[in-house]
Parts: C-alpha cells; structure tokens; sequence
C-alpha cells in the first residue's frame, strides 16, 4: 500500500511512514488525518491489514499523550468496520517519518 493519501507528499510504499513525521497541520485542507477532540488522529480508509480507520495515539518518552509535533513514539491502531481492533503498530516519530519497531501478532490485538 502506499501512503500518504494526501496532497502534500508523494505516496511511498510503506504505511504511515509520512504522517508520522510531518510538520503539515491536520485540520490543513488535503491532509490524511483528522485531529479528534481527545487528541488522537484518524486516518478514515482502507488500512493495510483490513481495517477502514486507524488511529494515531502520539506520545513522550513517559508514555503520556502528547500533540503529533511534540512525539516521540507513536502507537497505530487500526479498527475494522465493527470498531474491532485488526492490529496495533508501534512506532519512534523522528522529522523524517516513522521507524517501525513492532507490530502486534493477531493473538495480541484483543487483550
């Protein structure tokens, strides 16, 4: 799949690598993501392992939400069409994008 679906950057293989790391402000015309009132993003689509969302939980180093620009890791959820977890990636946000370091295996995404 290639991401982003947005009109800011060239789409690349790879899954939320940009969003992860890009200065552009969400609520800007053309961006992927919606900030939702709770601080989370949501990317509303067809998602690599069968879900149509996902959701961007930004973080510090302390495992506390934070804004997008100030992360430094970032947790993806993806949900099916029930709002059942698919599956969770765990990320480190960095300017030039996202650098995966898990992704959780199908027995791990309901607990």
């Amino acid at each position: 799949m290639k991401f982003p679906v947005c009109d800011y950057a060239d789409s690349l293989d790879g899954f939320y690598s940009q969003c992860a790391g890009c200065p552009i402000e969400s609520r800007a015309p053309g961006c992927a993501l919606d900030e939702l009132e709770d601080g989370t993003y949501q990317f509303t689509g067809e998602t690599p392992h069968g879900g149509v969302r996902a959701l961007f939980y930004f973080k510090d180093n302390a495992g506390n939400q934070v804004s997008k620009y100030d992360a430094i890791h970032v947790e993806i959820h993806e949900l099916d069409e029930a709002g059942m977890l698919v599956t969770i990636l765990y990320g480190m946000v960095d300017p030039e994008g996202m650098i995966y370091l898990k992704k959780s295996s199908s027995g791990d995404a309901g607990q």
